[in-house]
């Protein structure tokens, strides 16, 4: 990573997790289809990406299955829930980019929070997985806050607690009610799909990248600069 005048960079940059900082998306989008396929109903990847990065869609999700396959949505959860947390335990190691990137923040003086519309034990679980909660100084939940996202309360309780600016800060998120929840709390926004999220409209956010090795501090100072 290229440094940039210490003047240009964020205050603070702010990621989101599930999706992000671990793919759970494409976990959560596998063990939804196999649990369809199950029960002979087909779940398709379009009917499916708009979910992405909004808490609370299981339920309705559950219900619709419950009445097309005459199973209860407790016997319906008792199969998924296992397989997809199977699917993301696979999936709790840093790429060797994000670790580049939270290196290279770290040393430019750029403090590093999560913010996540998660419930707090889930976000403790994939953090702690990924051995990475010596690298944020602040985290905020879907339990710490009145509505999640695409509000911007998470966000803006994690720039309070990180005593930072939310205009002086940029967002990495990776689904379109991220970006709006970020932008809705002043933070410029830096979209990062996944295999799901990638077939949301993200136009709406400052910068599009393919991967955490194109967060440049040279791009996060240019957003804020």
């Amino acid at each position: 990573m290229e440094r940039t005048t210490r003047l240009m960079l964020p205050e603070a940059v702010i990621f989101d997790m599930d999706g992000l900082l671990v793919d759970t998306e494409t976990c959560d989008f596998e063990a939804w289809r196999e649990l369809h396929e199950q029960h002979g109903v087909e779940l398709t990847l379009a009917d499916y990406c708009n979910n992405a990065g909004l808490y609370g869609t299981w339920d309705r999700m559950y219900e619709t299955l419950a009445q097309a396959s005459g199973r209860t949505a407790v016997e319906l959860h008792a199969w998924r829930a296992p397989r997809f947390r199977d699917l993301v335990h696979a999936c709790l190691c840093p790429t060797p980019e994000l670790r580049l990137l939270l290196d290279s923040l770290r040393d430019a003086g750029v403090k590093r929070g999560i913010a996540s519309s998660s419930d707090s034990d889930w976000v403790a679980y994939l953090v702690d997985g990924l051995g990475l909660r010596a690298d944020f100084q602040a985290i905020a939940t879907g339990h710490d806050v009145e509505r999640r996202k695409p509000a911007p309360d998470v966000y803006l309780l994690a720039a309070e607690r990180l005593g930072v600016d939310p205009r002086r800060c940029v967002a990495l998120e990776d689904s379109r009610h991220g970006v709006e929840a970020a932008q809705a709390a002043g933070l410029r926004v830096v979209a990062i799909p996944n295999s799901i999220s990638r077939h949301q409209d993200l136009s709406a956010a400052d910068a599009r990248v393919e991967h955490f090795g194109e967060v440049t501090l040279d791009l996060l100072g240019a957003l804020v600069g």
